[in-house]
């Protein structure tokens, strides 16, 4: 799996430091953060990287257990996120301001309409928070067999066979 640079929080902390550049408040309350990860690959050569992020706070409501969303508030910090990232690599040092700059414009040009929806909070929520549910019963499902499978191996372990 390839590593996403996300921004700096109290549990996570990026290989590498980005700078916010923007905060873009929407129509419907929520504020577009823009971030430039960029960094030097090799000699004159860089990784230019954009992040276009929103948080949201989950209410409880939001989820089908309370204990879900006790588990959700301690891994996730009680957030869920819309997330959009375009990176170029091996970009000469000297275009890699104004291409950052492209990147960032292109996206606002065609995101704010729909990032500034009415209903995008509620949309995000129910859609991140369906997927967090559905990841937390695979990894139960997953665990348990594991442990069903050491049980079977610990009771069949000196049987010949």
């Amino acid at each position: 799996m390839t590593y996403e640079w996300i921004p700096p929080s109290k549990k996570h902390q990026p290989r590498w430091p980005g700078k916010l550049v923007e905060s873009i408040p929407l129509e419907n309350g929520l504020v577009l953060e823009i971030w430039n990860y960029s960094r030097r690959l090799a000699g004159d050569r860089w990784l230019v990287g954009m992040l276009a992020q929103i948080g949201v706070e989950a209410p409880p409501e939001a989820f089908s257990r309370r204990e879900l969303y006790e588990v959700f508030l301690e891994e996730e910090e009680g957030r869920v996120y819309y997330r959009y990232r375009k990176e170029r690599t091996f970009v000469d040092e000297r275009e890699k301001e104004a291409l950052f700059e492209e990147l960032k414009n292109r996206f606002l040009e065609v995101a704010v309409g729909y990032l500034s929806h009415p209903s995008f909070r509620e949309r995000l929520i129910a859609a991140e928070v369906a997927l967090y549910e559905r990841k937390k019963t695979w990894e139960e499902e997953i665990r348990r067999r594991d442990e069903e499978l050491d049980r079977l191996e610990e009771e069949w372990k000196d049987r010949p066979i």
